[in-house]
């Protein structure tokens, strides 16, 4: 007999967590990181491998407790990408840990690393967009008292270069010229 811990005992990552393995249908490996920020708490980075059927995904626990004045809603970051390099899903907990409180991650946003995440690929920069993995209607909560919904912001990996075409034709343009190529690591510039 399998024993089930009670709601009442559960922190508020443990119930996100239940939620993500719920919309994902798979259990997520949990990395955690010492905060950078004083008096803000751990950083954890949710991880879902890649499978056959899905591509490598990560979540991020630990934005939603910062606040920043063009932030309306408590939110974290995901990540899909069609690689099995786990340096692409724990790129979500060190941009939320170094960000957060700093950058609204607002749709449209553009975060430069100056450097390759993972070295199976170019790709050198990131753009914050809506989700596409989850229906509008999939709400995230985590346990806090208090606490409203959870949203989720997408970090699609770009070519630093990119943020010209973005500029120029705009986000929409962007992502209809993009297409089906949102997930793979190695694909050409968009120009």
């Amino acid at each position: 007999m399998k024993i089930k811990k009670p709601n009442f005992l559960k922190s508020a990552l443990e119930f996100y967590r239940e939620n993500l393995e719920r919309l994902m249908q798979d259990q997520a490996q949990i990395f955690r990181e010492k905060s950078v920020k004083k008096k803000l708490p751990l950083v954890y980075t949710l991880i879902f491998p890649k499978t056959h059927n899905r591509a490598l995904t990560s979540f991020s626990y630990g934005l939603s407790f910062a606040d920043h004045p063009d932030q309306y809603n408590k939110i974290e970051l995901y990540l899909q990408i069609n690689s099995t390099d786990l340096a692409w899903a724990h790129i979500v907990g060190y941009l939320t840990n170094h960000l957060r409180g700093d950058c609204p991650f607002s749709t449209g946003e553009i975060i430069r690393l100056g450097q390759k995440v993972s070295t199976e690929s170019n790709l050198n920069a990131f753009v914050v967009i809506a989700p596409d993995i989850f229906k509008a209607e999939e709400q995230l909560k985590d346990g806090r008292k208090n606490s409203s919904t959870i949203k989720l912001v997408n970090l699609l990996p770009i070519y630093e270069q990119e943020t010209l075409t973005i500029q120029r034709i705009g986000l929409a343009g962007f992502l209809s010229r993009i297409g089906n190529q949102k997930l793979n690591p190695n694909r050409g510039i968009i120009e």
